[in-house]
């Protein structure tokens, strides 16, 4: 037989090889492709619903605040009352869970009368944003300023 005859033949082996090689790839591909997509798409599924879960919005709300009760806030009954007002409000935060960057929100949430008087003119002299942007330290700076007046912190110290 000649080199070339032998080259022919060794080609279409090799060819005939490659065929059968192909076929079954291809038809193992077809088993595990359908497996795969199943695989990617609830990996996909599961971490879309932990992203909405996730966020602030959707972990804590204001009704599971006031489920705890926590006492309002008129900002008319003097500073002793609003120093009770903050350590009973500090307790409801542990209650409840609420994060800290949701608790000038939900504080405020329960003023009343001149408190949210004065609540509704600070955020119309600034805004929503930046209103309830502010750390509960930073509500109680305020508050402290606006409903204990220096004379009354004079009256306090006076007392202790």
């Amino acid at each position: 037989m000649s080199s070339f005859g032998s080259h022919t033949q060794r080609a279409a082996r090799r060819n005939h090889a490659d065929k059968r090689i192909a076929s079954l790839v291809a038809k193992e591909m077809t088993k595990v492709i359908p497996q795969i997509v199943s695989e990617i798409n609830e990996v996909s599924s599961k971490s879309s619903v932990e992203s909405k879960s996730d966020s602030p919005k959707a972990s804590f709300s204001f009704k599971q605040f006031k489920v705890c009760g926590p006492a309002n806030f008129t900002g008319e009954d003097g500073p002793n009352a609003m120093f009770h007002w903050f350590d009973s409000i500090e307790v409801t935060f542990k209650q409840s869970g609420c994060p800290e960057n949701l608790r000038t929100v939900n504080a405020t949430g329960v003023f009343q009368s001149g408190a949210l008087d004065w609540w509704t003119a600070e955020r119309n002299r600034h805004n929503n944003d930046s209103a309830y942007g502010l750390s509960w330290e930073e509500l109680r700076e305020l508050m402290m300023k606006e409903f204990c007046p220096p004379h009354e912190v004079q009256k306090l110290e006076n007392e202790f």
